[in-house]
């Protein structure tokens, strides 16, 4: 029997993201081209000199092969209730997977901050959102 290799990778990668330290939150979307959603943070507490960026990075895999034509958007929504652009993306036919980011830099002398953000995915009647773990800040 052959193995998947599209579940390989996703293994290889899940593997690497565990491996450099990252903390991942995890969605089962199964609405329309969408698979599993996964949000991570660049790390999970700072207790230091601030300001500090936090990078958050998500996985959006898809259902392949997309329709013809498969178009969605995204923002990111932020603990503080910052809201992001709208960004839109035309994956290819056969793409599996789009990864985004975003950037937060924050954080004051003698401060502390519960960090986190939230993931908004559209695509016609599919609306999605996954949120990150917390990433606790405390600034010295």
């Amino acid at each position: 029997m052959r193995a998947n290799p599209i579940r390989i990778t996703l293994l290889a990668a899940t593997a690497s993201l565990a491996l450099v330290g990252l903390f991942v939150q995890t969605a089962n979307a199964d609405e329309g081209p969408f698979g599993v959603i996964r949000v991570a943070a660049n790390r999970s507490y700072s207790g230091g000199g601030c300001p500090i960026e936090i990078i958050y990075t998500a996985n959006i895999n898809f259902v392949s092969p997309l329709p013809k034509g498969f178009v969605f958007n995204y923002h990111w929504e932020r603990s503080d209730g910052a809201k992001g652009p709208v960004q839109v993306v035309r994956p290819s036919p056969n793409q599996r997977m789009s990864v985004v980011r975003e950037k937060w830099r924050l954080g004051a002398p003698g401060k502390h901050y519960d960090a986190s953000v939230t993931l908004f995915v559209n695509s016609g009647n599919t609306h999605l959102t996954q949120s990150s773990s917390q990433v606790s800040v405390t600034c010295r």
